[in-house]
């Protein structure tokens, strides 16, 4: 499924249940990057709608072992190998999860369904409002990280989808650049410390919405 499907189904979701405090994902595609060489843009459009983004640690599927699980479970309730499409798939999953969330009673709960003893389970209380979009949240997030690239033998380094020349001098060595919060630029450093070159960022409000920083 591309990005922009991705990110549409998440409005859907978002308009008809709220928004999430948090969402925790792993380092696949789109929401994670398995190589850690940045943050997919998908992941900063949720930072910057105000929800916490929390990746799991490389090779480590022990954190997120309850929704692995689940994920167990739900194959084997729904049959999904039974289905005939994936519109009967969808009515299978809709009718479980309905049936896991309102109807089953759970021994560690008291004997009571989840629905009622979380009640926030299946609407949020925080509403959806697209205007309460802001990029800040994302340059923020990204500040507090800290990347690595090496420059080629012509003085050149990508990050991010741009491509930056310097000084010839630099050649084989590696940078370590991070994003300036104040000024959003990008800021790359020599290993000695020394501020070789800055940047303009292309995370901005309509980017970031349109799901384009390349």
């Amino acid at each position: 499924m591309a990005v922009e499907q991705v990110q549409q189904v998440l409005l859907e979701a978002f308009t008809t249940v709220g928004l999430p405090r948090a969402i925790k994902v792993d380092n696949g595609r789109p929401l994670g990057d398995p190589r850690r060489e940045t943050i997919p843009v998908l992941a900063l459009w949720l930072v910057a709608l105000g929800i916490k983004v929390i990746f799991n640690r490389v090779r480590v599927p022990q954190d997120n072992a309850k929704v692995e699980r689940m994920q167990g479970v739900l194959s084997n309730w729904t049959e999904w190998r039974k289905c005939a499409n994936t519109q009967e798939l969808q009515q299978r999953l809709d009718r479980e999860v309905d049936f896991h969330n309102t109807k089953y009673r759970v021994s560690r709960l008291n004997l009571k369904t989840r629905a009622e003893v979380f009640p926030n389970l299946l609407r949020s209380p925080i509403p959806f409002d697209p205007t309460d979009f802001d990029v800040q949240r994302a340059i923020d997030f990204v500040a507090q990280g800290r990347w690595e690239r090496e420059v080629s033998s012509h003085g050149q380094f990508s990050h991010w989808g741009q491509r930056i020349q310097i000084k010839i001098t630099y050649a084989h060595k590696r940078l370590s650049l991070k994003l300036n919060a104040h000024t959003n630029q990008w800021e790359a450093f020599a290993p000695n410390g020394e501020l070789v070159v800055a940047f303009n960022s292309r995370i901005s409000k309509d980017n970031l919405w349109n799901l384009n920083l390349s």
